[in-house]
């Protein structure tokens, strides 16, 4: 199973984690220092949702915004 949402193909991005280190330069200090760049993911939330369709019911693996969205209409 990927981790995809089945309704809008919302996945999984990569983004950097950045490590900072320091006082900032506002609060009295020298600035803040970037000390580590890393890669990281950031997954979907996804959840389970059952939907009747024509007498037949689906699971459906959707994002908690797509989520919402059905169960509001």
């Amino acid at each position: 199973m990927a981790k995809v949402c089945e309704v809008c193909g919302k996945g999984p991005i990569v983004v950097n984690s950045v490590i900072r280190r320091g006082k900032a330069r506002a609060a009295g200090g020298v600035g803040r220092k970037v000390t580590g760049i890393s890669k990281r993911s950031q997954k979907p939330n996804l959840q389970p949702l059952t939907v009747t369709r024509g007498g037949v019911s689906l699971r459906l693996r959707v994002c908690s915004k797509c989520r919402k969205s059905v169960s509001a209409s």
